[in-house]
């Protein structure tokens, strides 16, 4: 079958000319090409298009509702073909960001108030849940991409490592490692063998943070003594800060202004620990604009927040 704009014309062209002469000469084309490639149409769809036998020649019933019906097709693809363009061009669409709750509250609003300011047509769907779900999720693609810590376990997956942070620690009033006179965030000052007579408030241990965190007092030879646990970091802090118990966590989720009245925090410079934050999709997906200009701006952004710790 021709292309649906030429059959239009055609048909638009015999129904505004009355006859096959007037309706070729208006298209340049030749009245038998036209006779003949309406006849061959008709016996495609089986069915009468044109009334030839009228003066001026119309269409049939079949021959109106057809031609309708290839309008609305050809304006359903020409809706097709803007909306392309448009998702090409960023103006709107879609992106599914997997993260785990742990590290959502911290990561994401380093990223995600950006990304919508600039591309505020571009529909953000946020799936927190654990890392081994969203790494099955993403080679599923029910996740486009995925924000996390390092490390990453599924082979299928891709990644970019976006920033590496600092490994700190919020130490309580009822420690014996607080300064009261340090109001400011520091190099952990004592020996790290001191940590081994310390209660500690830590995320539950399926966290990435937990994880970091067991490696390193294990590399330590320190048995934790464990007084509280909590699936939310901020939990953590909040608890450690009240003089619980030590916690560890990322320096990025810290507050932006901590008071620093009744805890310190120190940063741990380490070769144990190393906290690096990483953009993931997997292997087998064709990235869209969309992901494209996620994982540029993860990169702009988290280099910019890495540069300034």
């Amino acid at each position: 079958m021709l292309q649906q704009t030429t059959i239009i014309a055609y048909l638009d062209a015999i129904v505004s000319e009355g006859t096959f002469t007037q309706a070729a000469k208006s298209l340049y084309i030749s009245q038998p090409y036209l006779s003949k490639t309406i006849t061959k149409l008709e016996e495609e769809l089986q069915t009468k298009l044109v009334e030839r036998n009228r003066t001026p020649m119309e269409l049939t019933y079949a021959g109106e509702r057809f031609l309708t019906h290839m309008k609305k097709m050809q304006n359903q693809y020409e809706d097709m073909v803007n909306e392309l363009t448009m998702i090409t061009n960023l103006k709107y669409g879609r992106i599914r960001v997997g993260v785990h709750p742990i590290m959502g509250s911290f990561l994401l609003p380093l990223i995600l108030p950006k990304f919508h300011e600039k591309y505020p047509g571009i529909v953000l769907k946020i799936m927190e849940q654990d890392a081994k779900t969203t790494e099955m999720d993403l080679v599923e693609n029910k996740v486009d991409l995925y924000l996390g810590m390092m490390p990453i376990h599924n082979e299928q997956l891709s990644y970019t490592v976006l920033a590496e942070d600092k490994w700190c620690v919020i130490v309580p009033d009822t420690s014996p490692l607080y300064q009261p006179d340090l109001k400011e965030i520091a190099k952990f000052p004592y020996p790290l063998n001191l940590l081994k007579n310390e209660k500690y408030v830590l995320t539950t241990s399926q966290s990435g943070i937990r994880k970091q965190a067991n490696e390193f007092l294990k590399h330590l030879d320190i048995k934790a003594d464990i007084v509280m646990e909590s699936q939310n970091i901020s939990t953590a802090a909040a608890l450690a800060r009240k003089g619980m118990g030590l916690t560890f966590l990322p320096k990025s989720a810290l507050n932006n202004s901590e008071a620093m009245d009744s805890y310190n925090i120190f940063y741990i410079e380490t070769s144990i620990v190393r906290t690096q934050y990483f953009i993931a999709y997997s292997k087998e997906k064709t990235l869209s604009s969309v992901d494209l200009a996620m994982i540029d701006m993860a990169k702009e952004l988290m280099k910019a927040y890495s540069d300034s710790i």
